[in-house]
């Protein structure tokens, strides 16, 4: 018996490494910025800022458990991969597809 496919189409598996890496660069971009304030008001110690980065991992993981499960869902996928394009792709957007 085959195994069944369970990243999609192409247009799904690119959805899905575009959700992640605008994910992960909010994330970083966030993580940066807070650490910076928090630098600010004293030193930070190594266990401080691995904490900080580990936090902002699992809300990026927690926040993305959604859309990821629906780019896997065999019905939902290329409408979902449709959906990530709409949301980061500015000339989809405007076009309509």
């Amino acid at each position: 018996m085959a195994v069944p496919d369970e990243t999609g189409s192409p247009a799904v598996v690119r959805a899905r490494a575009r959700l992640d890496r605008e994910a992960e660069t909010v994330r970083t971009e966030a993580v940066d910025r807070a650490l910076s304030e928090l630098a600010e008001t004293g030193e930070l110690t190594d266990a401080q800022r691995a904490a900080v980065e580990r936090l902002s991992e699992r809300l990026v993981d927690q926040l993305l458990a959604g859309p990821r499960a629906r780019l896997a869902v065999p019905g939902d996928r290329d409408r979902a991969a449709r959906t990530v394009r709409a949301l980061f792709e500015p000339s989809t957007r405007e076009s309509g597809h």
